[in-house]
């Protein structure tokens, strides 16, 4: 079934050119050391991967999973001639072919990921339940469009591209599986997902214990779920720098919060979560629907409360932006969450260029295809922006990342059963023209403050620093 709000053919024309030019214009030098890290296996450096690669490029932090990734990858340019070894001077320097090459192989996991969460969206409405039935008719806007423009995964891939897309992808795939009630490809997907940086173990759990309460069940889960991880440690332990290097990175951002109130309080909210998901029912055939909004909603909240713990990084709030586009289905107030998303795409900008100055910010524009050709500045965006919006700025975050569950909660208040339902069964011939009008209004604004805010703001800097020049 088509939503109600249909997407004009312009609209389409205006968001591909913004994606063409934030791929063109923009990256961080992540992309670069990561890249340039999986040549050492096109040059034969399997097995003293990390060993080869610490003098020539630092610290190698993940696991091989993304070094193989970018490896298989980038075959074809090392049977071009494109791939030269690289040396502790020459990673920071990429061509633009590798440039591209490299940005296109995150744009095609965005897109498998777009596409998955389409297909997870048909299971979640493919119900008996009526009042999904109902929600697909007044579900304006399909949630794969939602992600497909999300300022958020724009942002994290077109802009910063940055490759936590690699685990979204793989959490998606076990999310369908496990909607799909293969607990086998759910557990495999996952086990790989895991091993990207370990964000989706925090989910993982949550789902585990909707499904299953035997303990010896649950423990072959949790082993079957490190899987993967754990043979990646094995291939390499017998490196000492590899045991620094990724130890190291994972005490340091498992101690970030410390034993303060920061972490006691989400760390309560999390086992309050888990312990209630144990002890609760479900017959998931009988009660599809409220098992679909249970596992979204429950991975809204556990990345919501990794964020109130930990000190993330921006391109992280990729991983929950896939949980609030499906989130969508559950929760009338859409326009709500299009306000809240679109105000936490702003917060988060404010955010990135005052606290990693020269880094998360305009300056991303020289690491572009165009970069050596665009006139250095001596302005940035937290010249501009400043520092005094920071304490909105995170608010704006925060209600974006618990926008689903305030929301769903606000309208459970605010209801009684009996009214819900009166308005779900009479949703679709309520909604009012000017409501659809304001819903498409956001929807536009939600498209274009993507790419367009951060464009807008790279050329100012870039106008007022020719300006000195002058």
């Amino acid at each position: 079934m088509k939503p109600h709000l249909q997407i004009p053919k312009v609209d389409f024309w205006i968001y591909g050119l913004s994606l063409v030019l934030c791929f063109l214009l923009f990256k961080q030098s992540d992309l670069n050391h990561t890249n340039s890290s999986s040549y050492a296996y096109l040059y034969g450096h399997f097995w003293d991967f990390y060993d080869y690669n610490k003098p020539r490029l630092g610290q190698n932090d993940y696991l091989p999973v993304f070094y193989w990734i970018f490896a298989l990858w980038n075959i074809p340019l090392k049977l071009l001639g494109q791939i030269p070894e690289v040396t502790i001077n020459t990673w920071m320097i990429a061509t633009p072919i590798q440039t591209i090459w490299s940005k296109l192989l995150l744009v095609i996991f965005f897109f498998a990921s777009v596409r998955l969460v389409g297909k997870i969206t048909r299971l979640i409405y493919a119900t008996d339940d009526p009042e999904l039935k109902d929600a697909e008719l007044r579900n304006e806007i399909s949630s794969k469009y939602l992600l497909a423009t999300s300022p958020i995964a724009i942002f994290a891939v077109f802009i910063f591209s940055q490759y936590d897309i690699f685990g979204v992808f793989f959490t998606l795939l076990g999310l369908h599986a496990y909607f799909e009630k293969k607990w086998r490809w759910f557990v495999f997907w996952f086990s790989i997902a895991i091993s990207f940086k370990y964000f989706a173990a925090f989910i993982y759990l949550p789902l585990v214990l909707i499904i299953e309460k035997r303990f010896l069940s649950l423990v072959a889960y949790g082993v079957l779920g490190v899987f993967f991880t754990v043979v990646q440690f094995g291939l390499y332990w017998h490196s000492d720098i590899f045991r620094a290097e990724i130890f190291g990175l994972a005490t340091s951002k498992a101690s970030d919060g410390g034993l303060t109130l920061r972490f006691l309080l989400p760390a309560l909210a999390y086992g309050g979560m888990c312990f209630y998901l144990y002890f609760s029912k479900l017959d998931l055939s009988l009660e599809a629907s409220k098992w679909h909004r249970r596992v979204i909603l429950s991975g809204v909240f556990t990345y919501a409360l990794m964020f109130s713990w930990v000190r993330w990084h921006p391109q992280w709030l990729l991983l929950i932006t896939p949980f609030i586009c499906l989130s969508y289905p559950f929760i009338k107030q859409q326009k709500t969450l299009l306000t809240l998303e679109i105000l936490g795409y702003l917060g988060l900008i404010v955010y990135c260029t005052n606290i990693w100055v020269g880094n998360v910010d305009i300056t991303m524009v020289y690491g572009g295809v165009f970069g050596g050709l665009i006139p250095k500045t001596s302005y940035l965006a937290s010249d501009i922006i400043g520092h005094k919006w920071m304490g909105l700025a995170r608010t704006f975050i925060y209600l974006f990342l618990y926008s689903p569950l305030l929301v769903y909660g606000y309208e459970l208040l605010v209801s009684s059963r009996a009214h819900r339902q009166f308005h779900l069964m009479g949703l679709s011939s309520s909604i009012s023209e000017k409501s659809n009008a304001l819903r498409k209004l956001l929807f536009k604004v939600r498209l274009l403050v993507g790419p367009y805010f951060f464009i807008g703001l790279t050329c100012v800097c870039l106008w007022l620093g020719f300006k000195v020049i002058q």
